[in-house]
């Protein structure tokens, strides 16, 4: 039975790293990434820099890794690529728990495709072996 705590494996870029130097959280172990993407704002739609890290079956976000972290709770989110804003490497994170969907966008292919399928994994992970819900990624 899968749960939020087991290994999964990930790719990361040179923008990605899977161990922390100084953030308060807890440890970071190996299926959690963390660095800098754009988000867009939820009421301006502005794009901001934001720093993010994928810990367990949750995203958590801030403008720095010392920031307050905000959390997207992934387990029953959807995750699918967009062209938001003529975005080339975006994508959107669908939260059924809140119902608010985030946009997210990377600076390039591979690292859209590293936290897309580290997500992905994280979400799988987080369904504790009931009906498959993992993503596709296109």
């Amino acid at each position: 039975m899968a749960s939020c705590s087991e290994s999964t494996g990930s790719q990361h870029t040179n923008s990605l790293s899977n161990r922390s130097e100084t953030h308060p959280d807890a440890e970071i172990t190996d299926t959690e990434i963390k660095g800098y993407l754009m988000k867009r704002a939820r009421l301006t739609r502005k794009w901001k820099r934001q720093w993010f890290l994928l810990k367990n079956c949750n995203l958590f976000y801030s403008e720095s890794p010392e920031g307050s972290l905000k959390k997207i709770t992934l387990a029953d989110a959807d995750i699918s690529e967009t062209r938001v804003d003529k975005k080339k490497f975006a994508f959107r994170i669908r939260s059924k728990q809140n119902g608010r969907t985030y946009y997210i966008h990377a600076e390039n292919e591979l690292t859209q495709n590293s936290w897309m399928q580290a997500i992905c994994f994280a979400k799988a992970a987080g369904n504790h072996g009931s009906a498959s819900q993992a993503c596709s990624i296109q």
